[in-house]
């Protein structure tokens, strides 16, 4: 075979090979074309469930300042003691229970032009009670948080500092929140596409927003309570915001 033969067929391999290569990229982008469609219609869906706590938090202890750490120790102890028990008659157990917050700290007066004086320690004893006992209704018993600060205080507990409520069910209710918020937004595009004689063929894009759960909490008191306080869980909503990119 001469050699103007060989490169005569050598040229016409190359441009073969070219060709397919060509042909076959544009099988792929052909394959794209029918997974993701050109004509898009975007919506927003929003998810709202509203919600009633089921778990209270009520942090409470003893805050005293004694000339010495081992007065202040040994009276904290004694009383927290006395504390714990009432809340423990009340049907709690050590789970219920958490410390929170032990700090003893040395009190300084600073007169004029001389050197601190130590003047004594003050120890703050603070624990957390969890309330998760629910009322014939099956909604918290918020009256039992009344007794359990009533029986605190009654027995020594000067401290009430703070009462949060909260859910403990908040991986389903997020959830539930999404699903419901994608229906919104499924039911919007199917709406509108249905005025212009066009149904939803695929999904392309989705974004679902943070959720944020709702907060209740009290302020923090330092006081002695006379009657247990009668005290209101009420109910909030949680939202759910999707952003959903739909083809037709």
């Amino acid at each position: 075979m001469n050699k103007s033969v060989v490169l005569f067929v050598v040229s016409v391999l190359i441009l073969s090979v070219g060709l397919f290569g060509v042909s076959f990229g544009g099988t792929r982008m052909s394959d794209m074309d029918r997974t993701t469609s050109e004509n898009t219609i975007s919506v927003t869906g929003h998810g709202v469930i509203s919600v009633k706590p089921d778990v209270c938090y009520v942090n409470l202890g003893i805050e005293l300042q004694r000339k010495t750490a081992k007065e202040v120790s040994e009276e904290v102890a004694t009383i927290m003691s006395s504390v714990i028990t009432a809340i423990e008659n009340l049907g709690f157990t050590d789970e219920n229970l958490e410390t929170v917050e032990y700090s003893l700290t040395p009190v300084y007066t600073y007169p004029q032009n001389e050197p601190p004086v130590l003047t004594g320690y003050r120890l703050r004893n603070i624990v957390k009670v969890k309330i998760t006992q629910k009322n014939e209704e099956g909604n918290l018993n918020t009256s039992l948080i009344g007794e359990v600060i009533d029986a605190a205080t009654e027995n020594g507990a000067n401290v009430i500092s703070g009462i949060t409520f909260d859910v403990l069910n908040k991986k389903d209710l997020k959830l539930q929140a999404i699903t419901l918020a994608m229906e919104d937004a499924k039911k919007k595009a199917e709406t509108a596409l249905k005025a212009v004689n066009e149904t939803i063929k695929t999904v392309i894009e989705i974004s679902v927003s943070d959720v944020s759960f709702p907060s209740w909490s009290g302020k923090d008191m330092n006081l002695r309570v006379e009657t247990a306080p009668q005290i209101f869980a009420g109910s909030q909503t949680i939202t759910v915001t999707v952003n959903v990119k739909f083809g037709f």
